[in-house]
């Protein structure tokens, strides 16, 4: 997924892509930064970063300037709202105005959890910008719909001024004049308890599944208790710990960072006898 994500990210690699973080406005999406050490401390010598993300990032608070949660699975309208928002009044070409004017937005952000107020508070510290950046992760290029998150993303560079900055650098790209966008997919629904499988501190982590108060109740698990993690392509052993300072009902399941297959997934969680 990644190299289809790469493929069809219509930019000037050697322009358009920055290595350090040289802005003044940087909007996170895809990736939890206190699980990447480079990119947290980046982020914390800037003065403006807005963070968009499934998970609340707690380490994030003195950080970011504006955080907001979305739903899991949603990037692609979440996407697509945000660059029609942030390029409302820009010069955009005719194709790129039909597709904005087509977009269901009360479907999109009923479905994604992002809405008027959410894009209002960009613009606010967007606008003010010179040198705008996105930051893009693994959520992004491991996303079913990766190619034409990977469109969406384009535009923001072509018409918004955005730079880009990748976790990967391995990567080519080819740029051209013409951006194939699709329309936006229903959105897939993430109904149960659901997993994200964050990359792993330490070893130690990989054999914990770490939930807020209202996932534990939500999964009917007790804090401590070990469990099996059962998800449709795998099924492992951990360890519930409940953390009070996480809020929502997706849990975070440490692991050792694969390719190809999109974080977020639907699980079912079991008592494991001992």
């Amino acid at each position: 997924m990644k190299a289809d994500f790469y493929s069809k990210l219509n930019i000037d690699a050697s322009k358009d892509i920055v290595s350090l973080m040289d802005s003044d406005f940087i909007l996170v999406l895809g990736v939890m930064p206190s699980r990447d050490d480079e990119l947290f401390n980046l982020l914390s010598k800037n003065a403006i970063v807005a963070y968009l993300s499934v998970i609340e990032d707690k380490n994030m608070s003195g950080v970011a300037a504006f955080q907001s949660r979305y739903e899991a699975g949603s990037e692609e309208g979440v996407l697509a709202i945000l660059t029609k928002g942030l390029l409302n009044d820009k010069q955009i070409d005719a194709k790129t105005k039909e597709f904005f004017e087509n977009l269901d937005e009360g479907y999109l952000s009923a479905e994604c959890n992002i809405g008027e107020e959410e894009i209002e508070d960009l613009n606010a510290l967007y606008e003010k910008s010179k040198n705008p950046l996105i930051v893009i992760g693994h959520d992004l290029y491991n996303h079913p719909r990766a190619k034409n998150l990977a469109n969406l993303i384009s535009l923001l560079v072509r018409y918004g001024n955005f730079k880009i900055y990748s976790q990967d650098l391995d990567f080519t790209c080819k740029h051209n004049d013409n951006l194939d966008l699709e329309n936006i997919e229903d959105l897939h629904s993430f109904d149960g308890s659901v997993i994200y499988e964050c990359p792993s501190s330490d070893l130690d982590e990989q054999e914990l599944l770490i939930g807020s108060r209202q996932f534990m109740i939500a999964s009917k698990v007790k804090d401590e208790q070990d469990v099996f993690v059962i998800t449709e392509s795998a099924e492992h052993q951990r360890k519930f710990i409940m953390d009070a300072e996480l809020k929502g009902t997706v849990a975070l399941m440490p692991s050792a960072q694969s390719e190809g297959s999109y974080f977020y997934k639907i699980a079912k969680i079991i008592k494991r006898e001992n």
